[in-house]
């Protein structure tokens, strides 16, 4: 195992971080291990805001944009997110069966893009569509695929001229939605076209598959281990320890790359400037130190400190909003689907090569009518 090798282990030309302790020490140095630097590779036209940047400019980035994805800035998309998540779940109770990442998974986070800037869920096909693209547009690691294929760039360019009418549009123009609120910001806080553009190209590249693998990595867990389904449908309270120890066991986003900026030691290695380095966090999620029986799945560690969601001032600005996503999608389905299996006869595939890890389809059997 990759942890019993040390806090760090040399892998396919570059150093991964498998510890927690190191994981911690890389992340939380953004003046040693750089994330504009890991993250120019992608050469992409927008500024990916506030990801691509390092500090200063991330720290003032990270300032404007914070508010706006707080947990009392997103706790009024609960209720018409839960009420999206019902019309979503309903439908399948009579047929007795789903493929939940297709069905459910894949089209509820696009939703809550929609919702969250104010744009008709009518467009939510279409995103699917550009979004799918876009991510066929990099490699496995990230970085730009030099086979992407026309079509890809042509949905990008789509998406990039409807960002940038919508974008022309709310520019000044008081309004309940985020994109909207942030258009209204004025003086040294405001926002160019350019980095709002680019703040939307990166929610749609990292807040919509991210949820909608953790959905799917969640949801075959629950199915293979009946008595943990069983605790969620017995006391819903459970839900947000639950949200946390399945993102701990398959973070949809694994591998964070930074760069050294300047020669540095990490877990007694020297490391010259321009090193890339990788911190692998589902390794990091599983170190015994700090997590005990770190591969079962407990709803009841109390304190439960994985790195799924980043670690040190590029820790998910959406990680709010995930977690909100995925309590309201395993509250709505267990209480009205209780009991449900993995179809017999399939069996889950991890969709690879690709920036993230997630299920291809998770197909599930349940009682039909069972609300």
């Amino acid at each position: 195992m990759l942890r019993d090798r040390g806090g760090s282990v040399e892998l396919d030309g570059h150093l991964a971080m498998t510890s927690l302790q190191t994981v911690e020490t890389v992340l939380r140095q953004p003046q040693l291990f750089s994330s504009k630097e890991a993250f120019d590779s992608l050469n992409s036209p927008l500024p990916m805001v506030p990801i691509a940047f390092d500090p200063p400019e991330q720290t003032r980035y990270r300032r404007i944009l914070q508010p706006f994805f707080s947990p009392r800035s997103i706790r009024p998309l609960e209720q018409p997110l839960r009420e999206q998540a019902v019309a979503l779940i309903e439908p399948l109770l009579d047929r007795g069966e789903c493929d939940f990442v297709a069905e459910v998974a894949v089209p509820f986070p696009v939703q809550t893009f929609l919702t969250l800037f104010g744009l008709p869920l009518e467009d939510r096909d279409r995103f699917l569509v550009w979004k799918d693209a876009i991510l066929g547009l990099t490699d496995a690691s990230g970085a730009a695929d030099p086979t992407a294929s026309q079509e890809g760039m042509e949905h990008a360019v789509a998406l990039f001229a409807y960002l940038n009418e919508l974008i022309q549009s709310r520019r000044g123009v008081p309004g309940d939605d985020v994109l909207s609120k942030l258009l209204c910001v004025e003086g040294d806080d405001a926002l160019t076209d350019e980095e709002a553009i680019g703040l939307c190209f990166l929610f749609i590249l990292a807040g919509l598959d991210t949820v909608t693998d953790s959905l799917g990595f969640g949801m075959e867990r629950l199915a293979k281990n009946p008595d943990r389904r069983r605790e969620l449908v017995d006391d819903p309270t459970i839900i947000p320890a639950a949200v946390e120890e399945l993102v701990r066991l398959d973070p949809p986003a694994p591998f964070i790359p930074r760069v050294t900026t300047e020669e540095t030691t990490v877990d007694g290695r020297v490391l010259p400037a321009g090193s890339r380095i990788s911190s692998y966090l589902a390794v990091a999620n599983r170190d015994e130190a700090r997590c005990p029986n770190p591969f079962e799945v407990d709803f009841h560690r109390g304190e439960n400190p994985h790195t799924s969601f980043g670690v040190g001032v590029h820790r998910c600005l959406g990680s709010h909003l995930a977690r909100l996503e995925m309590r309201l999608i395993y509250e709505e389905w267990h209480k009205r689907i209780p009991e449900y299996r993995i179809t017999p006869g399939t069996s889950p595939r991890v969709k690879w090569p690709r920036g993230t890890l997630g299920l291809e389809g998770l197909h599930l059997t349940f009682p039909g009518g069972s609300a």
